[in-house]
């Protein structure tokens, strides 16, 4: 795991599977092109997966 997935924020259980399906929370990011070490992508990457979470409902 690299560590970056450390830095996961917690998830509902949509928004895990959305993650489990990029294989981690790092490659997740990295799709989007954002950096898991840059605090303001973190944020951007959670609205990301919730918008996508909430497709799904």
């Amino acid at each position: 795991m690299p560590i970056t997935d450390s830095l996961a924020p917690s998830c509902t259980p949509a928004e895990r599977a959305v993650v489990k399906s990029y294989g981690s929370w790092t490659n997740f990011m990295l799709s989007f092109g954002l950096k898991p070490w840059n605090d303001e992508d973190l944020v951007e990457a959670k609205r990301i997966l919730a918008a996508l979470a909430s497709d799904g409902n």
